[in-house]
């Protein structure tokens, strides 16, 4: 049992127990673990069914903030007394509101912390008139715009900020409904669910595009709150509002700025790839070039010496491709080197790399072939160009004939390069041989 309720002084429970006001003690998490007899005089609460309950139970329901408030006030709790003109509302045990006025005294006890609440009932009573003009001096000095309806929504008053948000005069907007300021931007449903909200006795707060008195629209930050009655009816609803425009203009043209950023950033990415493959292949055939053969060449290499796996280096040249180019001219020499890489990368593995190394010379590299399996390919390469003819513009179809020699790279101190030297001397030989061949050396 908390220490607080361990007393046994007969004076300390005679004061609690007469004191006219309300007195409720709650921990930290804001249980309630005291409750004298004033709780069911005004609120209808016995205080024996209070104890172990959280707080909220006095706080009526639309106040659904109020925990979150309590936590606050825990991590940096300050007496607060009575008497400061806020009229405050506590909740009945059968759902009415009753008007009060609360003070807060933390406390220290046994090294935990409590906090005492006295509510004093404050039906019939009225608020003084320094009070009351000290409250209109504060709603009508407020930055926000202040707006008081009726249950209807017809409006009551108004502050000066919410003319100057709106153009309107005070005697233009009072006596007015609020749809006087609807844009026609927001739907029915989106004033039914205000509408609904409020109705309930529930606070509502969102944007909205109202209209200006001179037709032109702005954003509005607003929070309506309904007013009840001692009663718990709605008697009139209370909006603050903000003028939010600016704001809004400002987020609108950063998230435009953002996105134009981000398309930009997509922009220069895709230029980005497209110079890199740009650098990287030949502009007419669409191979990889020499540079990026370079690369990658040494890569392949390395891997297949380190996995003892065979590696063959095919290189390819077109016999007498000069006197093609003086016969034909060089847009039908572009059209022999077009159709001659096509047939290279249509019958390529994944794995093989295939360049155009210069001129109309082709370099293939091909991972895991052995020689027996590279001759082959090699062979059906010569074959099917021998037989394809090349149709150049004038209609006419060209026949050309290749040269291809093979090389395989070796093990322990080879590289790349010697295997290129190695293919180049077979291609060589395949030419003297009388072209239209292939042929291979040995590492």
């Amino acid at each position: 049992m908390p220490p607080l309720r361990e007393s046994t002084d007969p004076v300390f429970q005679a004061m609690f127990q007469s004191a006219a006001d309300v007195i409720v003690v709650v921990d930290e998490h804001g249980t309630i673990v005291m409750a004298n007899d004033a709780c069911e005089r005004l609120l209808g609460h016995a205080p024996e069914s209070l104890v172990g309950k959280r707080v909220e139970v006095l706080v009526p329901s639309r106040f659904a903030r109020h925990a979150r408030l309590r936590d606050d006030y825990v991590s940096g709790p300050r007496p607060r007394a009575m008497g400061q003109g806020l009229l405050l509302q506590a909740a009945h045990a059968d759902g009415h509101e009753v008007p009060v006025d609360i003070a807060l005294t933390p406390m220290v006890v046994s090294g935990r912390r409590w906090t005492a609440c006295a509510l004093r009932d404050m039906r019939g009573r009225t608020i003084g008139p320094e009070t009351l003009r000290v409250q209109a001096t504060a709603l009508r000095s407020a930055a926000n715009g202040i707006v008081i309806t009726d249950r209807t929504g017809t409006i009551s008053w108004v502050n000066p900020a919410a003319c100057a948000i709106t153009g309107y005069a005070p005697d233009e907007l009072i006596g007015q409904h609020t749809r006087l300021l609807k844009s026609g931007r927001h739907d029915s449903e989106f004033y039914a669910n205000l509408w609904r909200t409020i109705s309930r006795g529930e606070t509502w707060s969102g944007t909205i595009v109202n209209r200006r008195k001179d037709g032109t629209h702005y954003y509005e930050e607003q929070t309506i709150a309904p007013v009840v009655d001692e009663k718990g009816v709605i008697s009139h609803f209370i909006a603050i509002k903000q003028d939010v425009t600016e704001r809004r203009r400002n987020e609108e043209a950063l998230a435009t700025a953002h996105a134009k950023l981000g398309e930009y950033v997509v922009e220069i990415e895709s230029l980005n790839r497209r110079l890199r493959e740009q650098a990287i292949r030949d502009p007419l055939t669409g191979l990889h070039n020499r540079r990026f053969f370079e690369e990658s060449a040494e890569r392949d290499a390395a891997r297949a010496i380190r996995l003892g796996e065979p590696l063959a280096v095919v290189m390819l040249d077109i016999d007498h491709f000069k006197q093609i180019n003086d016969s034909f001219g060089h847009a039908s020499g572009d059209r022999v080197l077009e159709s001659i890489s096509a047939l290279l990368r249509a019958h390529a593995r994944v794995a093989d790399l295939v360049c155009r190394f210069g001129g109309e010379e082709f370099v293939a590299l091909l991972p895991g072939a052995s020689l027996a399996s590279a001759l082959e390919r090699a062979e059906r390469w010569r074959a099917e160009i021998e037989a394809r003819g090349i149709t150049i513009d004038d209609g006419r179809a060209i026949r050309c004939t290749v040269s291809i020699g093979i090389a395989m790279l070796g093990t322990g101190a080879d590289s790349i390069g010697m295997a290129l030297r190695r293919a180049d001397a077979a291609l060589y030989q395949a030419k003297r041989g009388g072209r239209n061949r292939v042929a291979s050396t040995e590492p």
